[in-house]
């Protein structure tokens, strides 16, 4: 029996109409009284799943965007039929770029979105295929002024007579002539790092000029260039935006180019505060190169295509300082699966050369064989990780008090092994120092040396933030932790002294790795403890300008890296 009180459903069709068979005219829903009436809705509106405000004669939204409405049916009777057109696609309204990493919303103002103004972000909107470049793209390319200010900043080195050169006005990316400049500043300002030193100079500018080079690592060099030489006025988190884009489309078909591309996508995520995005991206570049086996040598292949392989494989060793911190799990290439031999020196490398190198770990067997500055500086950074994989495990409590000694007698036998093997490159001097033609990675080598003795020292200072557990410090005797102490201290400055020469020997503007920046707080934090722990007032002022110094490298050299705004 039926409830009174509970209206009926209006009687519906055993199978529902089409978009294409569905009666032209206002759908009207009526309950089973037949008091109650929804708002009309035209067919469009209805199609697209849209609200329709249900006006007479044509809708409000087939009216803005002109469209032939249902409701036009009833105006015009006259009509016999009335065929319905299908709405056309229309693209919606598009968030900027700075929005849309951050998921705010957006509501497409141009020139600038309020969001971006507010902040004071640079508004930038992607291209789309059908129209010219947004209209923050346009004036992005029409600012001389700006253009002119970057070129004279001495961070990026820019030819004085070098007019600035405006982007494709039928899209965002780079012209001819900005890729030129870019790619240029790219092999004489970032090239010189350990990180960077992948790419085989001659060959990307031969590419460059007959325009064969990869897109994505076009846009990436042109986007990670832009950034860390702070020429603002470039659009470079359109090009990152676009080139990690394309990579994640073709993810299917794994290339040498699309890692190399990758890869500075990450070290541009890291550097302009996309972390999390960067940390994730990591990982999928681990697994690209795995895939690829560039940890693995290939012997069939060119002397510069064996070298550019093993190289790019080596950045990405180095990309783990940035992740891991001593932890295993979160390391992405583990010592043990690489099987390659360390990088050849740079001038053998740009010359399409060969020398056979060493392994990662030096051979007790070849110390007197000398290995570079790059193969010392992966050598130097594989006894850090195992002096902080040390540390975890004393904070941890892992590390026996009885197997303590010997412990760091091994670290010690290590570094000096490590050490042995770099030849004369291993004794500093302020005149290798401005004599050498790359004075970046010289610097890298001997405060990263330095530093691996800091990082392995400094958990036995007493009542220091970082220090090992009571328990695990009193298994050292006294004196020894003493002496380990004095050797901290003694090794932060030396960090301290060779930045100072650095500084004061004509290399201010000289780009660094961030790892720099870590060396730098670090040295300056252990000997401004060292004053207070032993009451040494009388050396508090000169401590301060020590730490003054670091802190002022910081600044200089880090001011748009994201990832060292913590240590400034």
């Amino acid at each position: 029996m039926t409830d009174p009180i509970r209206p009926l459903r209006p009687a519906q069709s055993a199978s529902p109409a089409s978009p294409n068979n569905q009666p032209p005219g206002p759908i009207i829903t009526t309950t089973g009284t037949g008091l109650l009436r929804k708002r009309p809705t035209c067919s469009q509106c209805r199609i697209r799943k849209v609200r329709c405000d249900g006006q007479q004669h044509i809708c409000g939204n087939c009216q803005r965007l002109r469209f032939e409405c249902s409701f036009q049916q009833n105006s015009n009777p006259s009509r016999s039929e009335y065929v319905l057109k299908v709405p056309e696609a229309r693209r919606r309204m598009q968030a900027c770029i700075p929005c849309h990493d951050k998921k705010t919303r957006c509501l497409g103002e141009l020139p600038s979105c309020t969001n971006c103004m507010r902040k004071g972000r640079n508004c930038v909107y992607p291209s789309t295929k059908k129209g010219p470049a947004s209209a923050r793209s346009r004036d992005v390319a029409e600012q001389p002024s700006a253009l002119a200010k970057d070129s004279r900043s001495p961070s990026a080195r820019l030819a004085p007579d070098t007019a600035p050169a405006s982007l494709n006005q039928n899209d965002t990316s780079p012209g001819q002539d900005v890729i030129t400049l870019l790619v240029e500043n790219y092999f004489r300002e970032l090239y010189p790092l350990p990180s960077f030193s992948f790419l085989h100079k001659p060959t990307v500018i031969q590419r460059c000029e007959d325009g064969t080079i990869n897109e994505q690592l076009k846009l990436a060099i042109c986007a990670i260039t832009a950034l860390q030489l702070q020429l603002s006025a470039y659009p470079h988190d359109v090009w990152a935006q676009k080139a990690e884009h394309t990579i994640l489309q073709q993810i299917g078909q794994p290339s040498i180019f699309q890692l190399q591309s990758l890869f500075l996508i990450v070290r541009y995520r890291i550097e302009s505060g996309g972390f999390p995005k960067a940390f994730m991206l990591a990982g999928l570049a681990a697994r690209i190169a795995v895939a690829l086996r560039l940890n693995y040598e290939r012997r069939d292949l060119s002397y510069v295509a064996q070298e550019a392989r093993r190289r790019l494989y080596w950045s990405l060793y180095l990309l783990d300082d940035y992740f891991c911190v001593g932890l295993r799990e979160f390391e992405l290439c583990p010592e043990e699966t690489i099987h390659l031999q360390l990088p050849c020196t740079e001038e053998v490398f740009e010359a399409g050369g060969h020398t056979l190198t060493g392994p990662l770990q030096p051979d007790p067997s070849r110390v007197g064989e000398p290995t570079g500055l790059h193969a010392s500086y992966l050598r130097v950074t594989s006894a850090r990780r195992a002096n902080m994989r040390f540390i975890r495990r004393l904070g941890l409590g892992e590390e026996s008090p009885a197997t303590l000694r010997t412990s760091i007698a091994t670290l010690e036998q290590n570094l000096s092994l490590i050490h042995a093997g770099m030849g004369e490159l291993g004794t500093y001097s302020v005149s290798t120092l401005t004599a050498t033609k790359w004075p970046a990675e010289y610097l890298m080598l001997h405060v990263s040396w330095h530093q691996c003795h800091c990082d392995l020292y400094r958990s036995f200072i007493d009542s220091y933030s970082e220090a090992a557990p009571v328990a695990v410090l009193e298994g050292l005797h006294p004196q020894d932790r003493a002496a380990v102490q004095r050797k901290c201290v003694e090794h932060a400055e030396a960090i301290i002294d060779i930045l100072s020469d650095f500084a004061q020997h004509g290399h201010s503007q000289c780009q660094l790795e961030r790892d720099i920046a870590v060396c730098a707080f670090e040295a300056a934090r252990i000997v401004m403890f060292d004053c207070r722990r032993t009451g040494q007032v009388g050396k508090m002022h000169e401590a301060l300008v020590k730490a003054s110094l670091c802190f002022q490298l910081i600044t200089r050299h880090f001011s748009f890296s994201a990832s060292t705004q913590p240590l400034s």
